[in-house]
């Protein structure tokens, strides 16, 4: 990209200028266009007598306020078509929509001036604020303010890099000057990554319900269009029983092969009729598919932390009659009257009215979900009525979730149960410092599993008994790893694995199996069916794995062997503390109580970047060859 923009500076000069800078805000595309690049080359140019500097500074304020100017009437009349794109596009314009929305939640217009300094921000803000009604005039007065700034810092970066380019080449030669500044961009990056923590596994989580008719799905299009994630639990439900599925597999055992259709995919209407009048088949049925739906709605929550989401929204029609209202935090009601909702199912969905009624019936009442729920919409208007309530909530949810509210209740506690100290022979990591960062991150206990080492972790239990629990991740003889929690006494390197998991319960402590198909450390997977009837809990989740969707197996594996999910950030450096975590109700720190508590999990995480890796390796080598000791 930069080669191809090279030359077209040199043959379009500042026109290049000027049209990238009305793209990059003009089309949501310039999430992808690098504007500062090509304004850094033109300046090099103009420094160099192409063409003069005074053209590239016209050409990119002026690119810049026409780019904005189509964002905002763009905004006015397709910013929804936008943000439902599939494409790469649509994917990080979504993922940056809330910081977007927040900031114009926090700053007003003002967010039009503080948005042109932002990268991605300055992309969508004129799109938030045509979709705003904000008038033209208002939205040109605090753009041109923002172009001004952004002018005046990006124009004067680019000067400063082109002009001390043209000093390094004079001085040392273009050999010597272009070595220079890559090793400073090598040394920037390095420490960019080294000193910026991983991303917080956090985002304010919330369930949208409501009884048949009442508008909850409307309103669940109507926040995705408007960019939040939202996951519909009948989508989830018809992903776990897909053909060749365990859930399918599961539903054939229990109900008989009538129940699929001809091509082997699940009848959900002959379903439906089996179970409907048979309270013990609609049991069955539930417990098959609920802790399915609640592990995949988990997956799909941490795919959209990785994103960036700060908020997300599950719709899940029997979310009270279920009981998994504690799932979120928040949770809306869409309502409308009995009368209204009949009369959408009977006019506008074509049903009779006695099978209407019925359905309606089997629904928990309205008075009593409303009680239940935190937020409630009322529908009983038109569809511009409920999407301006739905706007209205759907602002208020978002400064929330800036400030931070999807930190646990009172009533739970969050648990990282697979760290690192300098006990470790690959981390260097204080472990006051790695206790410290887990609580001004919002987790309330680790746990300490240094390799091969139990010694620090065992004195760390002592002095912070209710933070701390004692482990080890000792290396067995077949080269993986396997945990043991709640340990008192060391477990020898080169240990079986089988003797390890023994050991363990010897004990009292509890098996925990570590990233089971990591490539190496964890054996590719070869010994995770072998190991997993002799764990008490699986890692499900560990942010240290690459690629993140080697996790996705042992989802599968712990559900297939009834076993407890654990996550854990794998921190071999105090940034990585509380990359995942499992969420679980408040317990005593002792293994049966965590063993129980796990069982209704919720387990949270976004993966490290690739780079963390070489703290480790720098660890290693510094300790063998004494640096630093």
């Amino acid at each position: 990209m930069i080669e191809w923009i090279g030359a077209n500076v040199a043959a379009y000069g500042p026109l290049l200028v000027g049209v990238m800078a009305l793209f990059e805000t003009a089309l949501i595309i310039g999430l992808v266009l690098p504007t500062e690049p090509t304004i850094i080359l033109a300046t090099a140019f103009a420094l160099e007598g192409h063409f003069s500097f005074s053209a590239v500074v016209v050409a990119a304020l002026g690119g810049a306020l026409v780019g904005d100017s189509c964002g905002f009437v763009l905004g006015r009349f397709g910013r929804r078509r936008f943000l439902r794109s599939r494409g790469r596009v649509g994917r990080m314009a979504r993922r940056h929509q809330d910081r977007t929305s927040l900031l114009f939640g926090r700053h007003g217009v003002l967010a039009i001036s503080l948005a042109r300094m932002i990268p991605f921000a300055r992309t969508l803000m004129p799109l938030a604020a045509g979709s705003a009604r904000l008038s033209y005039r208002r939205f040109l007065v605090f753009d041109v303010l923002g172009v001004a700034g952004w002018g005046i810092v990006g124009l004067g970066f680019a000067y400063g890099a082109a002009r001390g380019w043209e000093i390094g080449v004079e001085s040392f030669g273009i050999g010597w000057a272009t070595a220079l500044v890559v090793a400073a961009v090598v040394l920037w990056m390095l420490v960019r990554r080294r000193l910026r923590p991983v991303a917080r596994p956090e985002a304010l989580s919330v369930g949208l319900t409501g009884n048949i008719a009442a508008g909850k799905s409307t309103v669940a299009d109507y926040w995705a269009n408007e960019g939040v994630p939202v996951a519909s639990a009948d989508e989830l439900s018809r992903a776990v029983v897909k053909p060749g599925s365990p859930g399918l597999a599961a539903i054939v055992e229990a109900f008989g092969n009538e129940v699929l259709g001809e091509n082997g995919a699940l009848d959900r209407r002959r379903l439906r009729k089996r179970v409907f009048e048979d309270a013990e088949a609609k049991a069955a049925l539930e417990g098959i598919l609920h802790p399915r739906i609640w592990v995949a709605r988990d997956r799909w929550m941490r795919r959209r932390l990785s994103e960036g989401a700060t908020l997300t929204v599950a719709e899940v029609p029997l979310l009270f009659e279920v009981g998994l209202e504690g799932d979120f935090d928040a949770t809306v009601v869409v309502d409308a009257p009995a009368d209204v909702r009949l009369a959408r199912l009977t006019e506008g969905r074509g049903l009779d009215p006695l099978e209407a009624r019925t359905i309606m019936a089997s629904q928990i009442d309205a008075d009593l979900k409303r009680g239940k729920a935190d937020h409630v919409i009322r529908n009983s208007g038109s569809l511009r009525e409920l999407e301006a309530s739905a706007g209205r909530l759907l602002a208020t949810l978002r400064k929330a979730a800036g400030e931070g509210a999807g930190r646990p209740s009172p009533a739970r506690l969050r648990i990282d149960l697979h760290n690192h100290t300098r006990a470790s022979f690959d981390c260097r990591s204080d472990p006051e410092r790695v206790i410290a960062a887990a609580r001004a991150k919002g987790v309330d206990r680790i746990a300490i599993t240094d390799h091969n080492r139990l010694g620090l972790a065992l004195e760390l239990a002592q002095e912070f008994p209710a933070t701390v629990i004692a482990g080890e991740e000792v290396k067995t003889a077949e080269g993986i790893d396997v945990i043991g929690l709640y340990l008192r006494e060391e477990i020898p390197k080169g240990t079986s694995a089988r003797e390890v998991c023994r050991r363990v319960r010897e004990q009292g402590g509890l098996v925990y199996l570590p990233h089971p198909y990591a490539r190496g450390k964890g054996g590719g997977g070869r010994y995770a069916e072998e190991l997993a009837p002799l764990a008490d809990v699986i890692e499900v989740f560990n942010a240290r794995l690459h690629p993140g969707r080697l996790n996705e197996p042992a989802e599968e594996l712990a559900a297939r062997w009834g076993k407890a999910r654990g996550a854990g950030s794998d921190a071999h450096t105090v940034g990585e503390v509380a990359a995942a975590f499992v969420e679980v109700e408040e317990h005593p720190n002792d293994p049966a109580a965590l063993l129980g508590a796990l069982r209704t999990a919720r387990v949270r995480g976004v993966t490290a970047p690739w780079s963390v890796h070489l703290a480790s390796t720098w660890a290693k080598a510094s300790k063998k060859l004494r640096f630093f000791e």
